[in-house]
Order: structure tokens, then C-alpha cells, then sequence
């Protein structure tokens, strides 16, 4: 077993799904791991208070609840409902200890076209839904996710739109989750990253950009593809990060069919250097 400190690291549960939520909790304790970034079918398939037992009695700290209910409707009744989805999101995050919820947030609804109607879908939910965040102590993960997701999972894809997001609703509801697989080809993120500072950002998702990518859930473990990990760990030391580091590896074609407790013990090997502390 690695012999760095391993703090501030969690495993995000989409990164071993065959793996249960009470198998998750145990599995990543044993090798060390008391973070956990809790993915929302486990939560619903264990349920929220055994969730919330479970991690106690196990010492484990959470990272982050993933994902939203995606606000992606033009049908007035049907978005009135996703938001009140995301605000029973709200109040489970509350219920096990998530500082935030992850907002992934839909793409272009069935049929539609027009991206800026949808753009502006995403931020008067959001306006919405600030409040609530707010009263619950629980804030809405501002996550750009990578273009090519812009049409059917979120079209909030820019870090820089993020942050102007959280200039508006304020960072007692909002907050910044960033992802080296959606952000790293980015001009802007490094500025963006410092212009965030270390108070905005939540949690941190590493993995890695396999070359070739063979379709949108192949991503590579830490070390594997051509993301430079160690500057980006310098950026965020220089800014004093001192939050989270999640591993968040979707990997359908390679990781997802291995042994989950190899998984986790790779990724302590690949990551540690990454998350250790900063001197």
C-alpha cells in the first residue's frame, strides 16, 4: 500500500460500479480510503439514512453527491419538476455530509435546437434554486463539462461560465467543480482556476485524456493519457487549494471491468503523488 498521505483523496462510486454503496464504503476503507464521492443511484438503492449511518460508523468524509437532475425541459410543468428534484438532491446532500451537489445539467432538450434557450434555461434554474442551496448549507457543484457533452448531457461547458455564475448567485450557494477531463484543453483554465482561488472550489476531479479516445465514457486512469497532472497540481498548490481530490474515472471499455479493489489500489499508486498534501 502507498505510503503517501492519503487526506484528502476520495473515490468517486462511478469509478467502481460494480461495487454497492455498503461494498464501496468497506471497500475503499480498506485500502485506506476515508473519502468518498457519493453517486446518487447507490444513495437511492441504500437509502439516505443507512447511507448517512453507514459513513459514520466507518469514519468516511464526503466529497461531493453526484449528479443533478438535469433542468433540460421546455415543458413548464415538467422543469417545475426537475427543479423540485434537485432541491429533494439538496436536502439528501445535507442528510450524509455533501458540501455540494454536482450540477450536471442537460443538453439540448429532445428536439430542440436552439442551445441559447437552453443556456438560459440552466441559469434561471440555477437563480432558482440558490436559495434553497443556501437555506440547506449544501452548494450547487458548478461543473463545466467538456463541449462534445453539450448536447445531450450539459450545456454548461466553459469554466470561465461557471465562475461568472457563481459572481452572480454568490459562493455561499455556488461553487466550482472542476475536472481535468473536461477542462484541461481549455485556454482559459489555469486563469480561471486562479480566479476561482481556493475558496470556490469544492472538489477536484482527476482522471486522465486517452489518445485515442474511443468514445465518451473512456477515460484514462491518472498517468495513463497526455493530461499534464503534475502543472495542474502546481496551479492549484499556487492558488492554496486545500480541498478534495476525487478520482472520477468513467472507463466502460477498460477500469469498469476489472476487480474494484484493483481499481483502488492502482489508483492510490497513480494518485498519490498527485494529492499529498502541500508542504
Amino acid at each position: 500500500m502507498s505510503g503517501d498521505d492519503l487526506s484528502r483523496f476520495a473515490i468517486n462510486q462511478i469509478t467502481t460500479p460494480k461495487w454497492s454503496m455498503p461494498q464501496a464504503i468497506e471497500g475503499y476503507a480498506a485500502q485506506g480510503i476515508s473519502g468518498i464521492a457519493v453517486w446518487r443511484n447507490f444513495l437511492d438503492d441504500y437509502g439516505v439514512e443507512a447511507t448517512a449511518r453507514h459513513l459514520s460508523d466507518a469514519g468516511m468524509w464526503v466529497a461531493s453527491l453526484c449528479t443533478s437532475a438535469w433542468v433540460n425541459e421546455t415543458d413548464p410543468a415538467r422543469l417545475r419538476a426537475a427543479i423540485d428534484t434537485n432541491k429533494r438532491i439538496l436536502d439528501q446532500a445535507a442528510a450524509i455530509g455533501a458540501p455540494c451537489v454536482v450540477m450536471v445539467v442537460g443538453g439540448l432538450p429532445v428536439g430542440d435546437k436552439d442551445l441559447g434557450a437552453q443556456r438560459a434555461r440552466i441559469h434561471d434554474s440555477l437563480v432558482e434554486l440558490a436559495p434553497y442551496a443556501r437555506a440547506v448549507g449544501v452548494k450547487l457543484g458548478l461543473e463545466p463539462l467538456h463541449p462534445m457533452y453539450c448536447g445531450d448531457r450539459s450545456a454548461m461547458n466553459l469554466i470561465t461560465d461557471c465562475n461568472d455564475m457563481i459572481d452572480e448567485l454568490g459562493d455561499e450557494a455556488t461553487s466550482l467543480v472542476a475536472d481535468v477531463y473536461h477542462c484541461w484543453w481549455d485556454p482559459a483554465f489555469e486563469r480561471e482556476l486562479r480566479r476561482a482561488g481556493p475558496k470556490r472550489i469544492d472538489t477536484f476531479h482527476y482522471c486522465d485524456w486517452l489518445v485515442p479516445t474511443r468514445n465518451l465514457r473512456d477515460r484514462g486512469m491518472v498517468g495513463d493519457g497526455v493530461i499534464d497532472l503534475p502543472r495542474i497540481r502546481g496551479w492549484l498548490d499556487d492558488i492554496g487549494y486545500d480541498g478534495p481530490f476525487e478520482l472520477e474515472l468513467f472507463s466502460e471499455l477498460d477500469w469498469w471491468e476489472r476487480d474494484p479493489a484493483e481499481t483502488v489500489r492502482i489508483a492510490i499508486e497513480r494518485c498519490g503523488p498527485l494529492i499529498a498534501p502541500r508542504n
